[in-house]
């Protein structure tokens, strides 16, 4: 206990309250303080002067108390010390308590993030302080993270749009903004020869040169797979479009160097131009990376390594998005779409304890689609619904013939899991969720549901109340992409699911990462098991690729996960085996 002789002033209230308040932050555990407040000749408060504190405050604000005692706000913070005079003087004002968050130079190298409640007493304030610093440079580094391709740590496919969006707004009415989408032409031979590691290091040498031919006004992002989407400011007159795209043709005809050979590559590149009357919404980007898409297409049904300019001629004689979206309303009627599974293991016996169903599209022309080559124009077609309950009663079907196969004992608790986004949780979906189940003979206890929880706000205030029927129905439930901000954590408080499920983007970059992102991974990765530890949950992991991104899931409380390291993705017949294999080796 603090003695009571560190009370620097005379005391500015005696009065029972004052007197307990004192006491109590003395004996607090909590960063308490008590302030009083400082006046100019026309009454406004010009300062705050601390007259109680506590050891535990002292740690908190990184000063040794006698250089808070006696001493005033803005001698002992001289450069965020006005600020907080100004949100204290408020506070007095209104005579209501307030909760605020604020950076304050507790550390003039590093300033911390403080969390402050504050409760006015006459010309008086109490002030309890906690150090949310780690929090908030989690927040911030998952929100990189969000937007960065992992593999070349370009911009990726959300900050691709954003970025066109902002070029659009800026420019409004005046000069149009310009999208290029580059598509390699036969990468999938460079990844046939040299593998997927081949693959990955021409993606990162592409990367590295594409970048220096553009302005710096300019943006260039990897869109998914091998394609690159490059952004040309609105001020870029149509000669200066031309010569951007002479450069980065002459840039990519260098030959790259992958081990010990020289690959040579080239690319059809698309070219679309923003309407005048054009506004910057995400939908409008959206149109201008798909016209370029379109014209891509084009360029390369011309014979590769051409440029192909969009105009509603090339519009309505290529079309890929429409016709894939056909061909998937056909595959989905006439069975050319498969369910694969992929186990779920524990992380240190190595023991399945259960399998994601993923969908497959045994295309005619293009060979075995994952579903990320085809879902989102699925979402946009509104195939989504009978889509995904295809796959639930599939997958259930099949998971129930293998059952037959396996030793009970092995299987009878593992879930099936699915993922699910917020579109198919419409007021059918309880229903459906719950016949499947029976018509299979599953027990709810044995099938999970998986969803995206990256903006939480939206997806609690609108899928909430189902989610809840359906964990009360006795139905696992797993949140990913989970926010650590003040919103993530308030949604995961006030919705225990059963997992927090990190996804593959951020455990990809525990394998390559180093220095101050691998810190901030880590820092994300204390966060949620913090979390789960609080509210629970159990911890997964997907997209498990080496050994060595296995030791951090593992020391901050990961208790299982998903990946082609532990489990590799296999098709129905051979779901069995597969299955047999693992439980063998398993400890």
């Amino acid at each position: 206990m603090t003695d009571p002789s560190h009370v620097a002033g005379p005391v500015v209230k005696a009065d029972t309250e004052y007197s307990l308040l004192r006491r109590a932050a003395f004996a607090s555990m909590d960063a308490e303080s008590i302030l009083t407040a400082e006046f100019d000749a026309d009454g406004q408060v010009v300062d705050f002067r601390f007259v109680v504190t506590n050891v535990v405050a002292s740690q908190v604000l990184r000063r040794p108390m006698v250089e808070l005692l006696g001493h005033t706000v803005t001698e002992v913070f001289p450069s965020s010390g006005a600020n907080l005079v100004r949100i204290w003087a408020e506070c007095l004002a209104s005579g209501i308590a307030m909760l605020e968050e604020i950076q304050i130079d507790t550390d003039m190298e590093h300033p911390r993030w403080i969390r402050q409640q504050v409760l006015p007493l006459g010309d008086a304030i109490a002030v309890t302080s906690h150090d949310i610093t780690d929090r908030r440079r989690a927040e911030a580094d998952l929100r990189s993270l969000a937007h960065q391709d992992p593999l070349t740590e370009l911009p990726n496919r959300r900050a691709a749009l954003d970025g066109i969006c902002a070029s659009l707004e800026r420019h409004g009415h005046g000069s149009p903004t310009t999208v290029l989408f580059v598509d390699l032409d036969r990468f999938k031979t460079v990844n046939d020869t040299f593998g997927h590691a081949g693959g990955d290091e021409l993606l990162r040498q592409i990367a590295a040169r594409l970048g220096p031919v553009l302005r710096a006004e300019d943006m260039v992002a990897r869109f998914g797979g091998d394609e690159f989407v490059v952004c040309l400011d609105g001020s870029t007159s149509p000669q200066g479009v031309s010569s951007i795209i002479d450069k980065l043709v002459d840039a990519l005809r260098v030959p790259f160097r992958i081990g010990d050979s020289d690959v040579a590559i080239s690319a059809s590149i698309g070219v679309a131009t923003s309407h005048p009357d054009w506004s910057g919404t995400i939908d409008t980007a959206n149109l201008l990376v798909h016209q370029a898409d379109i014209a891509a297409y084009e360029a390369k049904r011309q014979g590769r390594d051409q440029v192909a300019i969009f105009d509603e001629r090339i519009g309505h004689r290529v079309d890929r998005a429409g016709m894939i979206v056909r061909e998937l309303r056909n595959a989905l009627s006439e069975g050319h779409l498969e369910v694969h599974f992929q186990a779920q293991v524990h992380l240190e016996t190595r023991r399945p304890v259960g399998l994601e169903a993923l969908v497959r599209w045994n295309h005619p022309e293009h060979g075995l689609l994952s579903a990320g080559e085809f879902l989102p124009l699925a979402e946009d077609a509104g195939l989504t619904v009978p889509l995904g309950r295809w796959v639930r009663q599939r997958a259930m079907e099949s998971w129930k013939r293998s059952l037959g196969s396996l030793p009970s004992n092995l299987t009878d608790k593992m879930i099936l899991w699915f993922k699910v986004s917020p579109t198919e949780l419409q007021s059918n979906f309880i229903a459906w969720l719950v016949a499947d189940a029976a018509a299979a003979g599953f027990a709810h206890s044995s099938v999970g549901i998986e969803m995206e929880a990256e903006s939480p706000e939206a997806v609690f205030a609108i899928k909430k109340q189902t989610l809840e029927e359906l964990r009360a129905l006795g139905f696992r439930i797993a949140l990913t992409e989970v926010s650590v901000n003040h919103a993530g954590i308030s949604a995961l408080h006030s919705f225990a699911a059963d997992v927090i499920k990190l996804e593959r983007v951020a455990v990809t970059q525990l394998g390559e990462s180093a220095g101050s992102t691998r810190t901030a991974l880590l820092g994300v990765l204390s966060v949620l098991g913090s979390l789960s530890a609080e509210l629970g949950m159990q911890l997964c992991a997907g997209g498990i690729e080496s050994e060595a991104q296995l030791a951090p899931l593992k020391d901050h409380g990961f208790v299982s996960g998903a990946g082609d390291h532990l489990a590799p993705v296999v098709s129905e017949p051979d779901l069995v085996e597969a299955l047999e294999n693992m439980f063998a080796t398993s400890t």
